[in-house]
């Protein structure tokens, strides 16, 4: 549920974006950089917490003069270091994208979201992961097709 939540703040705020303005249509690529570090990621068998590292974000948004608007986001690790309780040192590898298109004369929706995480132990390889794929189908305000697939050992980072 809490992913779901999270998909529906996304849309809201891409659906607002990208009909902000008739600007965005032909706008570029928005790039951001954030601080994880004290950031946590809660697994099955341990929590990492973050000392070091970024975030690049990197968002798309466009827009048709016919009133469809699209998005596309990719979050990316950059150089992100954890550890456990134990105090081991860990890697995190992987990305997190979202994409979704709205078409206005057909009043329809489609969103999917991917969160790719690895924690990886030097010498030992990946030792937990993020593994979650949703998708969601809305036509007339109505959900046609939602799905949702977890399969890592870590919930997804907030």
């Amino acid at each position: 549920m809490k992913r779901a939540a999270g998909i529906a703040a996304v849309l809201v705020v891409g659906g607002a974006l990208v009909g902000a303005a008739p600007a965005v249509a032909g706008s570029p690529a928005q790039h951001a950089v954030e601080d994880v570090t004290g950031d946590q990621i809660v697994c099955e068998s341990a929590t990492y917490t973050i000392t070091s590292g970024t975030l690049k974000i990197t968002i798309h948004e466009g827009a048709s003069a016919s009133g469809n608007s699209n998005v596309t986001g990719t979050l990316t690790p950059q150089a992100v270091v954890a550890t456990d309780t134990a105090g081991n040192v860990y890697s995190v590898r992987g990305a997190f994208w979202f994409g979704g298109a709205f078409n206005a004369q057909q009043d329809t929706m489609v969103f999917t979201d991917t969160g790719k995480l690895q924690i990886v132990s030097r010498g030992s390889g990946t030792v937990d992961s993020v593994n979650v794929t949703s998708h969601v189908t809305i036509v007339n305000g109505n959900t046609i097709t939602e799905f949702e697939a977890d399969f890592g050992t870590c919930e997804e980072p907030e």
